[in-house]
C-alpha cells in the first residue's frame, strides 16, 4: 500500500511543481508589466530634443496639413508647427486634410504652387500621397511627417517626428494588465489607415499575451471619416455580443467618446474601462472625470516644434535628426491640469535658445 501511494505521489509531483512554476512565472510577468506601467506615469524631467542647431534660415513658408479636424492630435501638431514657424520669423499656413487623401494631395499640390519651401504632414499617411511627396522634391519643397513612422523604403520625405509607436502598443498592454490586476477582457478598435496604428496593435496583441489571465475579445475597424457614424453603434453591438468585455482600447482619444456612446447604449457605463492614445485635452478632462480610464500621451504641440527645427535642417543643408518623442501614460493617479499632455517640459524654450530667438 505505501509502496502504491508513493508511486500515486510521484505520477502527480510532475503536474504540481508544473503547475506551481507557472502560476510563478504568470506572477513575475505580471509583475514586470506592472512595473512598466510605473515607469511610464512618472514626470519627463530631461530634454529629450537636439543639443545644436544650424543657423536660423530666415523668410520661409511653411504649409502644414492636418489629418482631419476630426483628429485632435494632428491638430494640435500642425498648430504647434505654426506657433513655432512663426517663433522663427516664418510665415506658417495650415489646411484642414478632412480625412480624404484626395484633399491631402490636393493641399501637396497647393503648396508647390504657392513656391512654398516646406510642408508639415501632420498624420497624413505618406503612402497615400507619395506622387505629391515625390513632386514635391523635384520642386524643392521639403517635407517632415509627423505621427507616422519611419518607412522600411526610400523616402521623398526629409524627416520623422513620431513616438516609438511598438512601445506605446506594448505599453497600452502593460496598463491594462496592471489596471485589471491580470484579468482584462478587451476588445481593440483599429484604423488600419494608418501605418502607427497599425503598429501599436501589433505590439499591444503580442504584449497581452504576457497576461495569462487575459483575453483579448476581438477588434473594431472604422476610419476618421465613419467612426462618428458607425462607432457608438458597432461599440454596442460588441458589448451585447460579448458581455465579458471590461476593458476597450481606441486607436486615438478622438474616438472614445464615440466609444463611450456606444457603451451608454449597450447599458455598460461603469462597468467598461475605455483607454487611447494622444492625450488631448478633451482626454486629460475625461480621465479626470471618470469617463475615461488612461491614455498613451503624446506632446504632439512639442513634436510639431520639432517639425520646424527638422525642416531648418532641411533648409541649411544639413542631414535630419529623426529624434522619436517622449510620451507619457496618464491614469487617474497623474492627470495633469493642463489642457492636454504637453511634455512635462519647456521644450519651447529649448527650441528658441537652440534657433537664437526670443
Amino acid at each position: 500500500m505505501l509502496t502504491l501511494r508513493a508511486a500515486n505521489v510521484c505520477a502527480v509531483l510532475p503536474t504540481i511543481l508544473g503547475t506551481i512554476v507557472s502560476v510563478a512565472h504568470a506572477d513575475d510577468q505580471l509583475a514586470a508589466m506592472a512595473a512598466a506601467a510605473d515607469q511610464a506615469r512618472k514626470t519627463v524631467t530631461a530634454w529629450h530634443g537636439p543639443t545644436n542647431s544650424p543657423p536660423l534660415q530666415k523668410g520661409k513658408t511653411i504649409y502644414a496639413i492636418t489629418c482631419a479636424s476630426q483628429g485632435i492630435g494632428c491638430v494640435r501638431a500642425a498648430n504647434g508647427a505654426k506657433e513655432g514657424g512663426e517663433a522663427a520669423g516664418w510665415t506658417v499656413r495650415v489646411i484642414d486634410g478632412k480625412g480624404d487623401p484626395g484633399t491631402w494631395n490636393g493641399a501637396i499640390q497647393s503648396a508647390i504652387a504657392a513656391k512654398a519651401d516646406g510642408i508639415v504632414l501632420a498624420a497624413v499617411p505618406p503612402a497615400l500621397v507619395g506622387d505629391a511627396i515625390e513632386r514635391a522634391k523635384k520642386s524643392n519643397v521639403s517635407v517632415v511627417s509627423v505621427f507616422n513612422p519611419i518607412p522600411e523604403a526610400n523616402s521623398s520625405v526629409f524627416a520623422w517626428v513620431r513616438p516609438e509607436h511598438p512601445a506605446q502598443g506594448a505599453l497600452m498592454a502593460d496598463w491594462v494588465a496592471q489596471d485589471s490586476q491580470g484579468k482584462a477582457h478587451v476588445l481593440v478598435v483599429e484604423d488600419r489607415e494608418f501605418g502607427e496604428l497599425r503598429q501599436r496593435v501589433t505590439a499591444f496583441g503580442e504584449e497581452i499575451k504576457k497576461c495569462s489571465g487575459c483575453k483579448a475579445v476581438g477588434t473594431v475597424d472604422i476610419t476618421l471619416g465613419t467612426m462618428v457614424q458607425r462607432l457608438p453603434g458597432l461599440i454596442s453591438a460588441q458589448l451585447s455580443a460579448n458581455p465579458d468585455i471590461d476593458y476597450i482600447v481606441v486607436p486615438y482619444d478622438s474616438a472614445a467618446f464615440f466609444v463611450g456612446e456606444g457603451v451608454r447604449q449597450a447599458g455598460r457605463t461603469g462597468k467598461v474601462k475605455i483607454a487611447g492614445y494622444e492625450g488631448d485635452p478633451q482626454t486629460i478632462d475625461a480621465i479626470h472625470n471618470g469617463t475615461q480610464a488612461a491614455t498613451i500621451a503624446d506632446p504632439a504641440e512639442w513634436m510639431g516644434w520639432q517639425a520646424i527645427d527638422e525642416l531648418n535642417r532641411s533648409f541649411a543643408g544639413g542631414p535630419a535628426q529623426n529624434t522619436p518623442v517622449v510620451f507619457k501614460l496618464i491614469d487617474k493617479s497623474n492627470a495633469p491640469d493642463t489642457k492636454g499632455w504637453l511634455g512635462d517640459y519647456d521644450f519651447k524654450a529649448e527650441y528658441r535658445k537652440l534657433w537664437g530667438v526670443k
